[in-house]
């Protein structure tokens, strides 16, 4: 359902009562590029997505902490890229990042998902 984002539904996602989800998409571009982590290791992904992204001169990037203590959301600040164009820059990250760690963490967006379901949880707060 879309409904526009007041307050109280801000409000009312930071308390957990409901969760709000956003679209990565519109007109087939994005402007940002997403990588979520589930997992033990979060604190570890977290110094090694700092570290790759220092070494790639990636520095338009925040990194929050998603509705429990063991998801990491990060979000590449990117300007207009297709799906395709992000999904390739996203692949790029996520290799690098394999060799140092079990791959346990999602991409967005994706080509091969409907405009609809390339879809992000709004964070909780900034990773700490």
């Amino acid at each position: 359902m879309e409904e526009p984002l007041t307050e109280l539904l801000i409000q009312q996602h930071f308390n957990k009562q409901y969760t709000i989800a956003v679209p990565l998409l519109k007109n087939d571009r994005t402007d940002y590029l997403v990588m979520e982590y589930k997992g033990e290791e979060h604190q570890r992904f977290y110094y090694l997505v700092k570290h790759l992204f220092a070494t790639m001169k990636i520095d338009a990037y925040h990194i929050y902490q998603g509705k429990d203590e063991e998801k990491i959301q990060v979000f590449i600040e990117v300007e207009q890229l297709t799906v395709e164009e992000a999904e390739a820059q996203l692949e790029v990250i996520s290799d690098n990042l394999k060799q140092k760690l079990t791959k346990r963490w999602k991409c967005l967006p994706l080509c091969s998902l409907p405009e609809d379901y390339n879809i992000v949880t709004l964070p909780y707060k900034t990773f700490d």
